[in-house]
């Protein structure tokens, strides 16, 4: 089973690199970043549900799906430690979990390599002194990491588990911020 998962996720790391690595993102008239993609939630009927799940975090804590309940919106940023634009939004995810954790707002990092490669994830953490949790992916967690065609990805969940939006693409403090209180203010 690892094997075949560790051959599954080397293809799609390759996928990815091909991607959204080296893709392009937009710019608004003043130079700021602006979403490339939303959800099936903000443009369906229908929103879409992140899994469920239970798991452990990098440092060997559980964490589960109910992690969802204990805030308004959580941001759930799947990265790779592989994949440059992925890296350099950590700090940036950092700020803004520290920003945002009093106003009922959660980060969380879903380390899509911490399976086959933890000591790369986990050095990126400690040089990055993150202390918001990242979730080493198990069960339905790793199919919906591994259905994600473009490194980062970046879902805003409700409370109750819907996706409200997704971010693609690199991005820093300014356009999260942007992209949080948004989601905030439509709820």
């Amino acid at each position: 089973m690892k094997k075949r998962l560790l051959i599954f996720g080397f293809a799609l790391m390759m996928m990815a690199s091909a991607t959204a690595c080296g893709s392009q993102s937009s710019t608004d008239k003043d130079g700021g970043n602006v979403k490339t993609e939303s959800t099936a939630a903000s443009t369906d009927k229908k929103s879409q549900k992140f899994p469920e799940f239970k798991a452990k975090t990098v440092t060997g804590e559980d964490i589960s799906s109910d992690v969802f309940k204990d805030n308004k919106l959580t941001v759930v940023n799947v990265w790779g430690s592989w994949c440059g634009p992925c890296v350099a939004e950590i700090p940036e995810l950092q700020k803004l979990y520290e920003n945002m954790k009093d106003k009922g707002v959660n980060v969380v990092g879903l380390a899509q390599d911490a399976g086959t490669d933890m000591d790369a994830v986990k050095d990126i953490l400690d040089k990055n002194k993150v202390t918001y949790q990242n979730v080493v992916p198990e069960g339905a967690v790793t199919d919906f990491v591994m259905s994600i065609q473009a490194f980062p990805s970046t879902f805003l969940v409700d409370s109750e588990g819907n996706i409200v939006d997704k971010i693609q693409g690199g991005r820093d403090l300014e356009s999260f911020t942007k992209a949080v209180e948004d989601a905030l203010n439509k709820m």
